[in-house]
């Protein structure tokens, strides 16, 4: 079996792991549910970010022109949309996890809330793109082969972060009383809508 495909593999499973590593709105989320909900939770939500990735670096792989130029031509309109929903998220969370703990949501719903966070926002399209050229990954075309396992290998390094940070949050569950808990709830809440806020801001710009 040539090394092609599994050398693609390995560039796409540290590219994966490198983009989901700085803490954002997903990250947020994910720590989130680990504390309020267990790791099952946090696990969906890590889900969820592991699909969006794996969505957009298929189509930075592939190099489809017909997916590409739009994004392009829209990306104000795709800023102020991933924007809105990231104040609306956060204004949310705030409200429904502002006093403590809350059953848990369902399982859909945080593996859709988390891919949508993914999707929504043309930065990481464009990150994937900047990450290919670095590591020498073609993205104008290629073997079918080689575009499936570079996904699968974004797949798996984004999937292998959320699932140590989600491990490491829920070891400290434990110890973080209700207090602390809610201020945490309310202190993410607040982060999520201030980078709603400056994607926003940033798209006035564009």
């Amino acid at each position: 079996m040539p090394l092609f495909p599994f050398v693609v593999f390995l560039k796409g499973l540290i590219i994966g792991f490198a983009m989901a590593v700085p803490v954002g709105p997903v990250g947020l989320l994910c720590i989130r549910h680990s504390l309020n909900h267990g790791l099952r939770a946090a696990l969906r939500a890590g889900l969820g970010a592991a699909l969006g990735d794996a969505l957009l670096a298929a189509i930075a792989a592939a190099g489809l022109a017909s997916v590409h130029t739009p994004l392009v031509t829209l990306e104000r309109e795709l800023y102020m949309a991933g924007g809105a929903f990231l104040v609306a998220l956060g204004v949310w969370t705030f409200f429904r996890h502002g006093t403590g703990e809350k059953p848990p949501p369902p399982g859909h719903g945080t593996v859709v809330t988390a891919f949508l966070l993914i999707v929504t926002n043309p930065t990481t399209f464009f990150a994937f793109i900047g990450f290919f050229a670095a590591f020498g990954v073609g993205v104008t075309g290629g073997q079918t082969l080689g575009i499936v396992a570079l996904t699968a290998g974004v797949f798996v390094g984004s999937g292998l972060w959320w699932t140590l940070l989600s491990t490491g949050v829920g070891t400290l569950r434990r110890r973080i009383d209700a207090g602390l808990l809610q201020w945490i709830n309310r202190a993410s809440a607040v982060a999520i809508a201030a980078f709603g806020i400056y994607v926003l801001l940033d798209a006035l710009l564009l």
